[in-house]
């Protein structure tokens, strides 16, 4: 059967924008006590690609990352570095190099660019130092930790350690995921990319987990708002094929009968609304697409699977991009 087609790198960033703290207290506790949450995070984006731009490539991004100024119980700012290696697999000794590597560059690139510090709101230089996390959504490792070494030991030499999160752990212990759904959000996050990644193959499945973690919404009384957020969520990490989706809208309406809400109803506008959009954002990824392979000759199947799972906004940086580009690289720079 083949794979659905999911996009995991946008939903990610929505999930970490909207849920940065809840995300923080299920997957990285030690470092959620360390943050004054009275201060509101800032996310660093425009800064974080800038100093990032080289590293992206025409085979298509399976990462997302995000950059966040945080400040600790000691009032003092320091950054942090949210690293998701998506579809990433087994982190083998073949593997290894290249992830460390990128996780290396990261923070030496953010060190470097503020070396001298970060200025509050005064104006007023502030030491700041950098926290590296990764998620690694496939991998099936257990370790805390992954170092990166390069070097000489006769000549010069070094090593990179960073703190890791192996999302899959989370599958022996699924019965306190669900017990944590009920009260953070991005708990939800989390089961709906574990299961997008079991029914890869299998959209019957597919169908069946999804539902079953909607139905998870409506036990724990979320709000309205997020569970609207979550929706869409859950719908792009877990994409069902044209022939499926009418059996899903027959589920939403079902839970919505049971729970005697109207959420539901908001979900299907939406859906609608999505419809009408997916037509047109068709028509502008097959456009990207022809005048990409008309100046750089054919596409990588990944990249044109991007492509196609694009937002309408990511559409219009990249067709815009396409003016100055010289090389693929140069369009995907976000």
């Amino acid at each position: 059967m083949p794979e659905s087609s999911t996009d995991y790198d946008s939903p990610w960033k929505e999930a970490l924008d909207y849920y940065f703290e809840d995300f923080l207290r299920l997957l990285a506790s030690w470092l959620h006590a360390q943050i004054d949450w009275s201060h509101q995070p800032v996310f660093l984006d425009k800064e974080l690609q800038a100093l990032t731009q080289d590293t992206h490539n025409g085979r298509g991004r399976l990462y997302a990352d995000k950059l966040v100024r945080v400040v600790n119980l000691s009032r003092q700012p320091f950054c942090i570095l949210v690293h998701v290696e998506i579809q990433g697999g087994r982190v083998t000794a073949a593997s290894l190099p290249s992830f460390g590597r990128r996780m290396f560059r990261y923070a030496w690139r953010i060190e470097d660019r503020y070396i001298d510090g970060i200025t509050d709101i005064k104006g007023t230089p502030q030491k700041m130092r950098l926290v590296s996390l990764a998620v690694l959504t496939a991998s099936r490792g257990t370790g805390t930790h992954l170092t990166y070494s390069w070097g000489n030991l006769e000549a010069n030499s070094g090593q990179f350690r960073f703190r890791v999160v192996h999302l899959s752990t989370w599958l022996d212990r699924w019965a306190e995921l669900e017990k944590e759904a009920a009260s953070n959000p991005f708990a939800v996050v989390v089961m709906a990319q574990l299961q997008a990644q079991a029914s890869s193959k299998n959209d019957p499945q597919r169908l069946a987990s999804k539902t079953q973690i909607i139905r998870l919404l409506y036990r724990y009384h979320y709000r309205k708002k997020d569970i609207l957020r979550l929706l869409r969520i859950i719908d792009w990490m877990m994409t069902l094929p044209v022939e499926l989706e009418s059996a899903f809208e027959e589920a939403m309406i079902s839970l919505e009968q049971e729970h005697k809400v109207t959420f539901i109803t908001s979900f299907e506008r939406l859906g609608e609304k999505r419809g009408l959009e997916k037509g047109l954002l068709q028509g502008e990824a097959a456009m990207l697409q022809r005048l990409l392979t008309r100046k750089f000759g054919p596409l990588p199947e990944a990249l044109q699977q991007r492509i196609q799972s694009a937002t309408p906004a990511q559409l219009e940086t990249w067709s815009l991009n396409i003016l100055d580009a010289t090389m693929l690289d140069d369009v995907f720079t976000e």
